[in-house]
């Protein structure tokens, strides 16, 4: 057996390495010294607890319109059915569609005068989880798979990032073992995600796993060669079902999941509170509902507003009931905004040029508006891209030496060059 590695190359090494992984455990996940990545200067993990340690991302899909939820306008013709309201806080107004979160103004920010280069859904989409425009040949990393590169893993076991009904690029050019773990449904948690097979079959392509690698082992004793065993460890762990707990909601009060919504956007919330409580890093958490309100979407408003707000203001009291809102950002975002002024039709046209983020908790200066639009809704100034939101999140996270080189060897920021939003930081 000695002679046989002895005799492949690194590349081949590496080869052999992710078949045996996935021909034992059926899995095609595998540590980063399989697929190469390689750093141009040392990572610089925080040398002081960060702010924000842990980030709840809510995306919603479709466009969100500013005009309904956090640049609300006076003027009738322009702004629709919604109208600002006074909050908790004397220098936020948010739209009336949103009451439960306007008693919560405290501890959340508004970002008004954030703008991308696209009106395109798709495009936009990718934009805003990344921080990049879209490459031909090229996909970048997600905001949790750049955490975890830069801080390490969040947990032992636990993947560091999640994606809830989410669509998202995932690692992009970083090795596979920085994915965020998929979940489709919140009230099945992993189930979907467990072999169908039984604990004797299971059980017997484990022990053909641990033999493999105690061999390999003894041969070749290696950081990497002890990697490769922890990556089949953690792995083992997860297709047994010991690892299911964290992920079942339904161990939750009943009275809190319908506090949460009982829909998909409201009990993924739930499950990601129940997540970065057992230690959890990042997730991202996609809205049941589609904010797209071209097409007479206006109608729809009521249904979406109640969504955003009854689970977003749970959330933040849920965070805050436990201790952990002051340590948890909370970020909600859409790929672009609708145009404030309605369509005979009763709908919103895509409106990239002026939009807003919402952001709470860990890291967060609360109860402000940064950046403006005009009394019709346009010329956002300053103009803050969604790479500067990013940047933002990070620093808050405690993210620094976001210079790194991907293969093959051209060197790439986080979100380009980005400057964060320090106005809104704590």
């Amino acid at each position: 057996m000695k002679d046989t590695f002895s005799n492949l190359d690194e590349s081949s090494r590496r080869s052999f390495l992710l078949h045996a992984a996935y021909s034992t455990l059926g899995v095609s996940l595998a540590p980063s010294y399989l697929l190469g990545a390689e750093n141009t200067e040392p990572l610089k993990k925080p040398t002081v607890k960060p702010p924000c340690e842990r980030v709840i991302f809510l995306y919603m899909k479709g466009g969100m319109s500013q005009a309904d939820t956090f640049d609300p306008k006076e003027k009738g013709t322009i702004g629709g059915k919604s109208k600002p309201i006074k909050t908790q806080s004397p220098d936020l107004l948010l739209s009336d569609q949103l009451p439960k979160l306007a008693q919560q103004a405290k501890d959340l920010s508004v970002i008004r005068s954030m703008t991308t280069k696209t009106g395109a859904h798709s495009q936009a989409r990718y934009v805003m989880h990344t921080g990049y425009r879209q490459k031909t040949g090229m996909t970048h990393p997600q905001l949790g798979s750049w955490a975890q590169m830069f801080l390490g893993k969040s947990h032992p076991v636990l993947p560091s990032s999640v994606l809830i009904a989410s669509g998202n690029p995932g690692p992009g050019f970083l090795p596979p073992d920085y994915s965020p773990m998929p979940i489709g449904n919140a009230s099945r948690g992993i189930k979907d995600l467990l072999p169908e097979i039984n604990q004797e079959q299971l059980n017997k392509r484990v022990r053909l796993a641990q033999k493999f690698s105690s061999a390999f082992s003894h041969y070749f004793p290696h950081d990497d060669v002890k990697a490769y065993s922890d990556f089949y460890n953690q792995t083992i762990k997860f297709m047994s079902g010991d690892m299911a707990e964290p992920f079942d909601i339904q161990k939750e009060p009943g009275n809190l999941r319908a506090q949460y919504g009982n829909h998909p956007f409201g009990q993924g919330a739930l499950l990601a509170r129940r997540l970065i409580e057992r230690g959890v890093r990042y997730i991202e958490v996609t809205s049941s509902q589609n904010w797209d309100s071209m097409h007479g979407g206006t109608n729809s408003l009521n249904r979406l507003s109640n969504e955003l707000d009854g689970t977003v203001s749970a959330l933040m009291n849920d965070l805050r009931n436990r201790d952990m809102l002051k340590s948890t950002m909370i970020v909600v975002t859409t790929e672009f905004g609708r145009t404030p002024k309605v369509k005979g039709n009763g709908g919103r046209d895509h409106h990239p040029n002026g939009f807003s983020a919402m952001l709470a908790g860990g890291g967060i200066k609360g109860g402000i508006a940064v950046g403006e639009t005009d009394a019709d809704g346009r010329d956002p100034f300053p103009e803050y891209e969604p790479k500067d939101l990013h940047a933002t999140i990070a620093t808050a996270l405690g993210m620094t030496g976001t210079k790194i080189r991907r293969l093959p060897g051209r060197p790439s920021f986080l979100g380009g060059k980005p400057k964060p939003i320090k106005e809104i930081l704590s």
